[in-house]
C-alpha cells in the first residue's frame, strides 16, 4: 500500500513556525502543494519554504545542515553549494525554471549570490540525473520554486520579520499579498547585512556584507482554467572577499518572468519564458585600501562582467489516470560581455583603470541551448511506479573575439522503479546525463578542446515511515566520463582544464524518532568516495579525485509542543586524507588535507497567535574550524587583517548568536 507522506530532512538549527496552519516543529518537510509525496518520489526532496527554512541570508550555510551537503566559503558572499561533493554546473540552480548564473571569471557571484530564498514559495532537490524536465542533472539539481496561485475568495495578508545577531548582523524582510479569484498581486522584499565575523580564535575575517532585494508578481485567474504570471526580481549588494584580491562592489540582478497555464480538460499547456541581467563589479580600492606601486596585489584593479541570459519552454501535461506524461521544447541563450583593467595579478595606474571603464564592454562569449524532452510518471494502484524520461539538447558555445564554435548534442535520460509497500517505499534507478564545460571551464579551453561530460549513475534506497519514526537511505554510484578537471598553480589560479574519468559511490542515511509526543531524536550520516580511472593531467588511474568532502555526522535531540521547542544539534566531519592538492573544480582548488571537528548548536521558538519567536546559538563550542572544501587566504594581506597565506583554508564563524521576531497579519 503506497502511504501519503512526506520525507523528513532535519535542519541543524533552521526550524519552521508557520501562523498559516499548525506549528510544524518536526523536521522541515516536503510541500504540502505537491500532489505526490516523497515516498512516491524519493529522489525529489522538497523543502517546505516560504520564508520559513532557509534563516540563513548565506543559502549555502543554511543548505549545508542537509545530509550530504557542505559548503565553501569564499568571504561575505558567494559561497559555493556542494552535493555529494559536486558543485557549479553539476548541481545548477535554478529559480522558477530558469538558469541563473554569475559572471565572475573567478565565481565569486555564484547563483545563490542573487538569489533571497523568501522570495519564492518552496526550495526543491533533484538527488542524481533522475529528471529531464529542466535540464542536464548531472549530480542533482536545487529549484527555487514560484508555483501559480489561485484564491477561493477576497483575500490580503503578510508577513514581517526583524532578525538581529552577533557580528552586527541585521535582517529584515516583508512579504505583502492581496487578491481575489481573478488575480493577486505580491511584494516580497528584504534587507540583509552584517559586519566582519570572527573565527573560533578570535581572528576577524573580511567578510562584511550588505544585501537588497525586491520581488513583484501579479497573477491573472480570470477562469478556473486559465492563469497568467508576470514577475519581476531586482537585487543589489556589497561583499568582502577574504579570499582573493579583490571585493564584490557590485551584485545587481534584474530577472523578469512569464508563466501562462491552460488546463484542456484533464490535461495542461504551460508557456513561460524568462530573462535576467547580471551586472556585477569587482575591485580593490571601494572596500579595502588600495595598495600603492607596481607589481602583483598593487595598484588599481577592476573587474566588470555582465550576463545576459534569456529563454522560454512550452510543455504539455497529458494526465491519463495512473498515467502522467510531460512532452516540452524550448531555447535558452547566455551571453557574456566584460571590461577592466589590472585583472591579470598587477594593477594599474588610475588614470589607466579610469580610461577602462569607460569604454564599451566587449562581447565575449555566446551559449545557447535547443531542447526537446519527454517525461513519464506511471503509478500502477499504490503498487508500484515506473519513472522515465529523455532530453535532447542542441547546444552551441561561441568565443566571440576568436570566432570558434563549437556544437554539441547533449542526451540525457533516466528510468526509476519504486516499490511501495506498508510504509516503506523501496526504489531504484539507473540515469545519464551530458553537459558541455561551462562558463568558467571554458575559460581555460580557448581551443574549444574539451569534450562533453558524461554521468552514468545508479541510484536506490528506501524510505521507512510509521508514525513515531522515520529512517531513510539514499546510495548512489556514478561513473563519469570526460570528467572536466582544472589544474591550478600554488597561488589558488586556475590555469588549465582537461578531461579525465572518474568514480563515485557513497550516500546519505538519516532517521529521527518521536517518543511521548514530545522528544524528538534524530541522527545522520553521509559519505562520498571518489578516484581518477584514467592516466590524464599528471593523475594517475586510482588517484583521489579533489575536493570529496569527508564523512560527516549529525545528531539532534529536543522537545517539542505545539507551540514551542527547543533543540540541540551536534554536526562532525571527519578528517580527510584522500586529497589532490593543485587540482580541483570551477568553485577552486582542493587545498590537501584537512582535520576533524565538530559544533554544538542550540535553537529554541515559541508561537504566540500571530507571533514567532526564535532564538539560535551556533558553534557554541567556539570551535576554529574550515570544511574540507574551503577557499584558501589571500596572501597579498588585506590592511587591517591578519593575513591568510594562500593555501590556508578559511575558518569558519565562531561562537555566535542570532535572534528573530516575525509577525502574521
Amino acid at each position: 500500500m503506497k502511504i501519503s507522506y512526506v520525507l523528513a530532512l532535519a535542519l541543524a538549527s533552521n526550524l519552521m513556525l508557520n501562523a498559516e496552519e499548525a506549528v510544524n516543529l518536526s523536521p522541515v518537510t516536503v510541500s504540502s502543494k505537491m500532489q505526490k509525496s516523497a515516498l512516491d518520489e524519493p529522489t525529489n526532496a522538497q523543502i517546505a519554504g516560504k520564508g520559513a527554512i532557509l534563516e540563513n541570508s548565506d543559502i549555502a550555510k543554511s543548505l549545508s545542515n542537509l545530509n550530504g551537503f557542505t559548503m565553501e566559503r569564499k568571504g561575505g558572499g558567494g559561497s559555493e553549494v556542494y552535493y555529494r561533493s559536486q558543485t557549479a554546473a553539476r548541481l545548477p540552480v535554478l529559480i522558477d525554471g530558469s538558469t541563473l548564473n554569475g559572471g565572475c571569471g573567478m565565481r565569486m557571484d555564484t547563483p545563490i549570490t542573487y538569489i533571497s530564498a523568501q522570495n519564492y514559495s518552496s526550495v526543491r532537490i533533484v538527488k542524481g540525473p533522475q529528471d529531464v524536465r529542466y535540464g542536464a542533472l548531472i549530480s542533482g539539481g536545487i529549484f527555487f520554486d514560484r508555483e501559480i496561485e489561485r484564491l477561493s475568495k477576497p483575500s490580503f495578508g503578510g508577513n514581517v520579520s526583524v532578525l538581529g545577531g552577533s557580528f552586527k548582523r541585521f535582517e529584515t524582510t516583508a512579504d505583502v499579498a492581496a487578491g481575489n479569484e481573478l488575480g493577486s498581486l505580491e511584494v516580497s522584499g528584504g534587507h540583509y547585512e552584517s559586519g566582519d565575523y570572527k573565527s573560533g580564535d578570535g581572528q576577524k575575517m573580511h567578510t562584511h556584507y550588505k544585501r537588497n532585494s525586491v520581488s513583484l508578481v501579479g497573477t491573472l485567474t480570470p477562469t478556473d482554467t486559465t492563469a497568467l504570471q508576470l514577475s519581476a526580481d531586482l537585487g543589489e549588494g556589497e561583499a568582502a572577499y577574504a579570499d582573493r584580491m579583490r571585493d564584490g562592489v557590485q551584485f545587481d540582478r534584474k530577472s523578469f518572468g512569464l508563466k501562462f497555464e491552460q488546463d484542456v480538460g484533464e490535461h495542461k499547456i504551460r508557456l513561460s519564458s524568462y530573462y535576467h541581467q547580471i551586472d556585477h563589479i569587482m575591485d580593490n580600492f571601494t572596500m579595502r585600501p588600495v595598495v600603492p606601486g607596481t607589481g602583483r596585489g598593487k595598484g588599481y584593479s577592476i573587474s566588470h562582467p555582465i550576463r545576459d541570459m534569456y529563454g522560454f519552454k512550452l510543455e504539455g501535461e497529458l494526465d491519463f489516470d495512473d498515467l502522467t506524461s510531460f512532452v516540452g521544447a524550448g531555447y535558452s541563450q547566455d551571453s557574456f560581455k566584460w571590461r577592466g583593467a589590472g585583472t591579470g595579478g598587477a594593477g594599474v595606474s588610475k588614470a589607466k583603470m579610469d580610461a577602462a571603464v569607460s569604454k564599451p564592454h566587449v562581447k565575449e562569449r555566446k551559449v545557447t541551448y535547443k531542447t526537446i524532452y519527454t517525461q513519464n510518471e506511471y503509478v500502477a494502484q499504490n503498487d508500484y511506479g515506473l519513472f522515465g524520461g529523455l532530453r535532447l539538447d542542441a547546444g552551441e558555445r561561441k568565443l566571440l573575439k576568436t570566432h570558434k564554435i563549437r556544437r554539441e548534442n547533449l542526451f540525457s535520460g533516466f528510468f526509476r522503479y519504486e516499490k511501495y509497500l506498508q510504509n516503506l517505499t523501496l526504489y531504484a534507478g539507473l540515469g545519464h546525463a551530458q553537459r558541455m564545460p561551462d562558463h568558467w571551464e571554458t575559460n581555460k579551453d580557448a581551443k574549444l578542446a574539451l569534450n562533453k561530460e558524461r554521468n552514468t549513475q545508479l541510484d536506490f534506497g528506501a524510505v521507512l515511515k510509521d508514525q513515531n519514526y522515520e529512517l531513510n537511505a539514499n546510495f548512489f554510484v556514478s561513473k563519469m566520463d570526460d570528467y572536466i578537471m582544472l589544474k591550478y598553480n600554488p597561488i589558488g589560479m586556475s590555469s588549465s582544464a582537461f578531461n579525465t574519468d572518474a568514480l563515485l559511490y557513497g550516500g546519505e542515511i538519516e532517521g529521527t524518532t518521536l517518543l511521548a509526543d514530545m522528544f524528538r531524536l534524530g541522527a545522520g550520516v553521509s559519505y562520498v568516495y571518489g578516484k581518477v580511472t584514467k592516466n590524464a593531467g599528471g593523475l594517475k588511474d586510482g588517484d583521489a579525485l579533489p575536493k570529496i568532502s569527508p564523512l560527516a555526522f549529525k545528531l539532534s535531540a529536543g522537545l517539542e509542543k505545539p507551540d514551542w521547542f527547543v533543540k540541540a544539534d551536534f554536526y562532525a566531519n571527519a578528517s580527510q586524507n584522500r586529497a589532490q592538492k593543485g587540482y580541483g573544480d570551477v568553485g577552486g582548488m582542493d587545498l590537501g588535507k584537512s582535520d576533524s571537528f565538530w559544533t554544538l548548536g542550540l535553537s529554541a521558538g515559541y508561537k504566540y497567535k500571530n507571533y514567532q519567536f526564535l532564538l539560535v546559538a551556533e558553534n557554541l563550542n567556539d570551535a576554529k574550524y574550515a570544511y574540507h572544501n574551503s577557499k584558501g587566504g589571500y596572501g597579498g594581506g588585506i590592511a587591517g587583517y591578519e593575513t591568510i597565506l594562500n593555501g590556508t583554508r578559511l575558518y569558519e564563524p565562531g561562537r555566535s548568536f542570532w535572534a528573530k521576531f516575525k509577525v502574521h497579519f
